[in-house]
């Protein structure tokens, strides 16, 4: 069942300063905290792992996880700041925006990603030790969208590759069709509209620092 999932893991190692909500601000504590997780992934696990990276980093420390994973592991890197197609991002201050931009750009790109029929994504600094387990109990086939417990949180945001177009859109609207930042919000609103949705329950992790605030998390 986990080969028809693809994890998409986001990263960020050079944050951008002018972005809301910006707390662990250092290289060396964002890569750490990024090859524990992904490590875990995909040693402690089978799914199949995009690691998409937006900020120039080019994340030399998994080239022995590519060779020794070629089929279940996939690097996907650009820098926003320095991409053409990623000029309107220019002085927006939404981490979410760049997300939604970084997680087109590997659909775009990404092999592994492209002969999925789900599509989880997941904040790349999270390992979550349940999942593979708990995910083996559905069938895929009959599911649309998949949110975490939290529906106003966004560490966690699946779909079918069919409706891929729609949760993972660039443009950002709510609702009321417009603009907002704050992408859990525009999560939350496009995975309401589908019936078919699996909730997951609260997975308890080991305690990780959010990126955005001074926070430890302890289930996601």
């Amino acid at each position: 069942m986990t080969q028809q999932i693809v994890l998409l893991l986001t990263t960020t190692v050079n944050v951008q300063r002018h972005k809301c909500l910006l707390y662990q601000s250092d290289k060396e504590d964002r890569i750490k905290t990024y090859l524990k997780s992904i490590i875990q992934w995909l040693e402690k696990t089978n799914f199949n792992i995009v690691v998409v990276e937006n900020s120039g980093h080019k994340f030399e420390e998994l080239s022995h996880l590519i060779s020794k994973y070629p089929n279940r592991l996939e690097f996907i890197g650009f820098c926003e700041n320095e991409l053409e197609e990623a000029k309107f991002l220019t002085n927006n201050n939404s981490k979410g925006a760049s997300e939604i931009f970084s997680i087109n750009y590997a659909f775009n790109r990404s092999s592994l990603m492209k002969n999925a029929s789900f599509i989880i994504k997941v904040t790349g600094r999270f390992f979550i030790p349940e999942f593979q387990d708990y995910l083996a109990n559905f069938n895929f086939s009959n599911y649309d969208v998949l949110t975490q417990y939290d529906v106003e949180r966004c560490e966690i945001v699946g779909c079918h590759k069919n409706h891929f177009h729609h949760i993972f859109n660039n443009d950002l609207l709510d609702e009321s069709g417009n603009y907002m930042g704050h992408v859990e919000y525009v999560y939350r609103y496009k995975c309401s509209l589908y019936k078919n949705v699996i909730r997951c329950k609260p997975f308890p992790i080991e305690p990780t620092c959010r990126g955005g605030v001074n926070q430890m998390v302890h289930y996601v």
